[in-house]
């Protein structure tokens, strides 16, 4: 019985490798056979994906700026006067435990004198004479590893001894997390939109494929075929008509994106300070998403064209 067991194991794993490469043998002809409607799909894909393409882009980049602007919030703890360097190098040091708090610069008045005077510019005149009695104090600049924990370690910070006051523009904080968080979450929904929305387009066009061939999954039907073994090619061929979608796209928008970032970069837009997304961060994130999108919308237009016309 354990012999007739195992034997009957290795025919059905023979059988699956066998059918497997029927189906991909069978997808890949059935893309060389009907040459206009594989055409005419893998444009319907290319159509939807650079819709998505475009969006996703666009919302890196929004989201890469706020990260960038989340990444230069600091924390400016100003100290008592007439502190000494012991007692300062020891609140550094505290001030470093604190959790979330990733980095911490001492200022000092003097410093903070000269960064002012170089701030103000022309306006730097009226500052004038200040330096005898500097009324500046100094502080500690401190950059934090997660800014929505700006509230927590501000209370940490000012349960420590000799320092004045914590400021960090609590109100510009808050709006700034608010309006990321809005972004992450309505992009989120609006890519999940543009793929059902795809994945509509690409049945209806692949649907019109498996109409012109609707007598032979009859007769497939007809003779014991079991649904799956009809559904095979279809949802191989669609799994291939993504990909390729996918990759002419990612090819396409891609190269566009390398020549606007280093128009903004190295031509007049540079001046403008407008910075973009790295293309080598870009490119893997929309080609992963690209890619399963792809696969996504070919596999499931082709099972839901299929379903149609395999009820037999």
């Amino acid at each position: 019985m354990e012999i007739l067991s195992e034997m009957k194991g290795e025919v059905d794993i023979s059988v699956k490798i066998r059918t497997t490469k029927f189906f991909i043998k069978e997808g890949f002809g059935n893309l060389h056979k009907n040459k206009t409607m594989s055409t005419a799909s893998i444009s319907s894909v290319i159509a939807a994906l650079l819709v998505i393409a475009i969006f996703f882009i666009i919302v890196m980049n929004v989201d890469y700026a706020a990260s960038k602007l989340e990444s230069q919030i600091e924390m400016m703890v100003y100290l008592k006067d007439d502190l000494s360097e012991t007692i300062v190098s020891s609140m550094s040091k505290e001030i470093k435990t604190v959790s979330a708090v990733k980095d911490v610069q001492f200022v000092s008045k003097a410093q903070a004198l000269k960064d002012l005077n170089d701030k103000w510019g022309d306006n730097a005149y009226l500052l004038e004479g200040l330096e005898g009695e500097n009324p500046l104090p100094d502080s500690f600049k401190v950059t934090l590893t997660d800014p929505s924990k700006a509230d927590t370690v501000a209370l940490a910070l000012a349960s420590i001894s000799n320092i004045e006051r914590v400021v960090y523009g609590k109100e510009e904080l808050d709006k700034l997390l608010k309006a990321t968080y809005i972004l992450r979450i309505s992009s989120l929904i609006i890519i999940t939109i543009l793929v059902f929305i795809s994945v509509f387009i690409i049945s209806n066009t692949i649907k019109l494929t498996v109409y012109a061939r609707r007598r032979e999954i009859n007769i497939m039907k007809y003779v014991g075929a079991t649904d799956w073994f009809v559904r095979g090619p279809f949802i191989v061929e669609g799994m291939l008509l993504g990909l390729l979608g996918s990759l002419i796209t990612t090819l396409v928008v891609g190269a566009g994106y390398y020549y606007c970032s280093n128009l903004i970069q190295n031509q007049m837009l540079g001046l403008l300070s407008v910075t973009l997304m790295p293309f080598k961060a870009l490119i893997s994130s929309l080609t992963l998403l690209l890619g399963t999108i792809g696969l996504l919308i070919g596999v499931v237009g082709s099972f839901l064209s299929v379903r149609k016309f395999i009820k037999v």
